[in-house]
C-alpha cells in the first residue's frame, strides 16, 4: 500500500487537503456541509462502489471455495482411511 501512494504522491496531496478542508468544517460545526462534500465526492466516484462490490464479491466466492476445497480434503483423507482400514483388515 505505501509503494502504491508515493507513486501517487500528488493524488495523496490532494486527498489530504480534502480531508483537512471537511475536518475544518465538521470542526467549524459545518455539518450538513461536510457531509454534502463527502457525498459529491461519493457521487463523482460511483464506479469505485461498484469496484469496490465486485472485489467483495470475489474475495466472498474465494473464501467460500477455499473453505470447499478444505472439505474435500477432509473428506478425501477420511475415504482414504476407511479404504485403508478395510483393507489392512482383508489383508490380515
Amino acid at each position: 500500500m505505501k509503494e502504491i501512494l508515493e507513486r501517487n504522491s500528488e493524488a495523496v496531496r490532494e486527498a489530504g487537503q480534502t480531508l483537512v478542508e471537511i475536518g475544518a468544517e465538521l470542526a467549524a460545526g459545518k455539518i450538513d456541509e461536510a457531509l454534502a462534500r463527502v457525498e459529491t465526492i461519493r457521487q463523482t466516484y460511483r464506479e469505485w462502489d461498484e469496484l469496490d462490490q465486485a472485489v467483495a464479491d470475489i474475495e466472498g466466492v474465494i473464501r467460500d471455495r477455499e473453505g470447499m476445497l478444505a472439505v474435500q480434503h477432509v473428506l478425501a483423507e477420511l475415504v482414504g482411511t476407511v479404504l485403508g482400514s478395510v483393507l489392512r483388515s482383508r489383508l490380515s
